[in-house]
């Protein structure tokens, strides 16, 4: 009895403990995709800023212009000059084409000038924005991800860009394996033309491209729910090999891809096959010597007699330090003396049996101490709470906070939305009426984000949360995970470690509503590298590559710490000069100038800058604003370079 007890007891902890493990790696995992999918949607938009930058060079639009009004040889040449000077076979671009009004292919890194069904659609797609999707071409089992964006030049339309770029970033980005174990692996997928399933990502298991058929309905059963039921969901079922596992499934709309993380649920089910084993043999052995001691019992229970039959009785019942007074030496005096020894057997066999709930108690332990494991070596910062006060904290949310125990924490904060920075489009407290906690809960297909503030440093966070229901109460499973380095690199330009354009597109926003709210002007100097081309075509790329460098030093080391340095694109910079009017941005745009000119530069040892300024005015647009800045550019442009025009 004690021993199935025991084993029953144990069953219920093993299932329990199963639970949590799923419980945690389905957050795990789920964790996993969204970080996997945010960083698809940075490195999409980057590339679209990218394209978009390159559309907004003055020389290509100009010379597409020229090319519309009067097609010529001359023109052709210097079209296709320019988009070569944005390719690079070791580069990840493919492919660069150049569409006029009419659809009609003008230039590309390819020399193909005849247009097709793929030209005709990609401009019909992009004339009006930016248009992004991946395409299976020239029968490759691997897409390419084509980006179409129109070019304007004086707010008239003159064509379309379309860039092919290999998906060699979003296949490292997938290799990253890390915290996914032995069996784990991240997967992007798409349907072809004829509707089949293509995992194009690196795969764990295989070293080519999978194209599933409809017919395999089965096959990959994760990533074709992601494809089909287009929402973010955790499942289990069976992979590309056949083998079960828990998957979490994201599809991302702009490129119509399916996003799944998976993991084998026989390696997460591990720890928990090793303590039912530990059971099993636990109850073997229970079960033996209980048969044992049932056998004693009933043996010599059945020939005690009237005289001996309460004190029998009383062990029977578990009294079984109660002993039978010997008075003779017959047969009941060797009945007495069994009754007797039987029940001393029972007090050495209760002491093991308690000796063996202790062992077993121990392991009950450790297994839970297995879980706190878990629970630490998790490297998000992972919270329990109730809603209304935090209840255990993993061991990265001490290290990130600094303090040593949670009643540290709680003398300080009532809750750790307390350290959040309320801006638009991150999480606070109350949102929406509701706890932020709730918020995330009953928003599970948002992508949650907040900055936390610690030691005057701000940080950013992905955030999930999960409840689950304990003897009829709630509690909420919360994960923080850190992005604040990978955001670092989305906002820094690559070669300058200057600011990039989509860092500079925010900050220009934040000052222009501030000078809205409060007055606080601000002026902004755009600047351009006078005959750039001519540096890169006569010395190659890697000399221009070092005058940009060179020249962003020259920016960081002759600005104040308040002015925001940036690479507007190309050859082109600009600089937020915060709480100064457009006669400090003068005197300063003109120290830039005069610096550039007498640099002496390694190879390219001369150059020279122009220079266009602007004031923020009274109901003025950012964009009227850098409209200003850029037109008074050209005029310094116009009137000989290396000069300084005030708009």
């Amino acid at each position: 009895m004690v021993f199935s007890i025991i084993s029953l007891v144990g069953y219920f902890n093993i299932q329990n403990t199963k639970k949590n493990i799923i419980k945690l790696s389905i957050e795990h995992l789920d964790s996993l995709g969204h970080v996997t999918k945010e960083r698809i949607n940075q490195y999409l938009k980057q590339t679209e800023e990218q394209i978009t930058s390159f559309n907004s060079r003055v020389l290509l639009k100009k010379t597409l212009e020229n090319h519309i009004n009067e097609p010529t040889k001359e023109i052709s040449s210097i079209l296709n000059a320019i988009v070569r000077s944005s390719y690079t076979n070791k580069g990840t671009i493919k492919d660069i084409i150049i569409l006029d009004t009419n659809a009609k292919i003008v230039a590309s890194v390819s020399d193909n000038t005849i247009e097709n069904s793929f030209s005709l659609e990609m401009f019909n797609k992009s004339k009006n924005g930016v248009y992004s999707h991946l395409s299976f071409m020239d029968n490759s089992e691997s897409p390419v991800l084509c980006i179409g964006a129109p070019m304007f030049n004086d707010n008239i339309f003159v064509g379309v860009s379309i860039f092919k770029i290999k998906l060699d970033y979003l296949n490292e980005i997938l290799l990253q394996r890390t915290g996914l174990g032995e069996t784990g692996e991240s997967l992007i997928g798409a349907y072809d033309e004829n509707n089949n399933v293509v995992l194009f990502s690196p795969l764990r298991y295989s070293e080519s491209t999978l194209v599933i058929s409809p017919s395999q309905s089965k096959q990959a059963a994760p990533m074709r729910l992601a494809l089909e039921n287009k929402v973010d969901k955790i499942e289990n079922g069976l992979d590309y090999r056949n083998v079960s596992v828990i998957s979490s499934m994201h599809y991302y709309e702009p490129l119509k891809i399916g996003i799944v993380v998976k993991k084998d649920i026989q390696e997460i089910m591990k720890p928990i096959n090793k303590l039912i084993g530990e059971l099993i043999i636990i109850s073997i052995i229970g079960f033996i010597a209980s048969t044992i001691i049932s056998f004693i019992i009933a043996r010599y229970i059945t020939v005690a007699i009237n005289r001996v039959v309460n004190i029998a009785s009383s062990i029977s019942e578990g009294n079984i330090h109660k002993r039978i007074e010997v008075f003779t030496n017959d047969e009941l005096g060797v009945l007495s003396h069994s009754i007797n020894k039987m029940a001393d057997s029972l007090v050495t066999i209760n002491l093991s049996l308690e000796d063996k709930v202790y062992e077993q108690t121990i392991k009950l332990e450790n297994a839970n101490t297995t879980l706190e494991n878990i629970f630490n070596i998790t490297p998000n910062i992972t919270l329990l709470t109730n809603n209304k006060t935090l209840l255990k904290a993993n061991s990265e949310f001490y290290n990130f906070t600094g303090y040593a125990t949670l009643e540290d924490f709680l003398n300080d904060y009532n809750c750790i939305c307390d350290m959040f920075v309320e801006r638009d489009g991150y999480l606070k407290p109350i949102v929406d009426g509701m706890s932020w906690v709730k918020y995330i809960v009953l928003n599970k297909d948002r992508i949650h984000k907040a900055i936390i503030e610690k030691d005057g440093e701000e940080y950013l966070f992905l955030v999930n949360a999960t409840e689950y229901y304990e003897k009829d109460k709630v509690y909420f499973i919360i994960v923080f995970e850190n992005i604040t380095e990978l955001q670092k690199l989305a906002y820094t330009d690559h070669l300058t470690k200057l600011m990039n354009r989509v860092r500079i597109d925010e900050m220009l926003e934040r000052c222009t509503n501030s000078y809205k709210r409060y007055k606080n002007i601000y002026s902004i100097i755009l600047l351009d590298i006078d005959y750039f081309k001519l540096v890169n075509d006569t010395y190659g790329h890697l000399v221009g590559d070092d005058i940009l460098k060179h020249i962003a030093i020259i920016l960081s080391e002759n600005t104040r710490n308040v002015d925001l340095v940036g690479r507007w694109g190309g050859e082109e910079f600009l600089i937020i000069s915060r709480e100064t009017d457009i006669n400090g941005a003068f005197v300063l745009a003109e120290k830039i100038r005069k610096i550039v000119e007498s640099y002496k530069f390694e190879i390219a040892t001369h150059q020279t800058i122009s220079v266009g300024i602007a004031q923020i005015k009274d109901n003025e647009s950012m964009d009227e604003l850098l409209k200003r800045a850029d037109d008074a550019l050209y005029k310094a442009k116009e009137g000989g370079r290396n000069r300084v025009v005030i708009s």
